[in-house]
Parts: structure tokens; C-alpha cells; sequence
């Protein structure tokens, strides 16, 4: 799984940088078909964003969060997005080609 993080109007450590991959990568089990993560970080005045993007091979997730805090904004959109896998149906339904 690839982790693209970026951000703006703030800079992000390393460390928060690998804490971050680490809490995205609790989600792989749930979706193995995962290609890309991306994050994206921000912050204004009072408030930090988190927005979370991720690919699968059929589908894409995304979830954005607001808060005063930006841990608490990254843990929201990494729980928004475990539900969502969570809700996935796991099979399409086939379609029949029989009259």
C-alpha cells in the first residue's frame, strides 16, 4: 500500500508522518485490494482538517474531518473510513446471462 501524506499551512513531522501510516494500516485486513492512501492535512485559524482518500481497485473511500485538534481530526476520518470498508458489501452481485 502506497502513503502519499501532504499538507497545508502546516508542517508534519516524521513521526507523526509514520504514526499516521501505521493507523492507515490497520484498515489493509479489512480491504486487501488497497492501492492507494492519501492524506491530506490542514489548518486554518481554529480548526485542522484531515481529508483521507482511499483506492481500491473498485472503489474509493473518502472521508474528511474537522476539529480543534489535529490527532482528533485524523482519528475521526481514519474511524469514518473503517466504517465504511466495514459497510462494503463484500460481492457484487452476478449477473445472469441465462433468458
Amino acid at each position: 500500500m502506497q502513503v502519499i501524506i501532504s499538507s497545508r499551512g502546516m508542517s508534519v513531522s516524521r513521526t507523526y508522518k509514520d504514526e499516521l501510516t501505521r493507523k492507515l494500516a490497520k484498515l489493509l485486513p479489512m480491504l486487501p485490494a488497497v492501492m492507494e492512501t492519501r492524506a491530506v492535512l490542514s489548518r486554518e485559524k481554529h480548526r485542522r482538517t484531515a481529508v483521507l482518500t482511499l483506492r481500491a481497485r473498485a472503489r474509493a473511500f473518502r472521508s474528511r474531518e474537522t476539529a480543534p485538534d489535529l490527532a482528533l481530526a485524523v482519528d475521526r476520518a481514519v474511524g469514518s473510513l473503517r466504517r465504511q470498508v466495514r459497510e462494503t458489501p463484500k460481492r457484487r452481485p452476478r449477473r445472469s446471462t441465462r433468458p
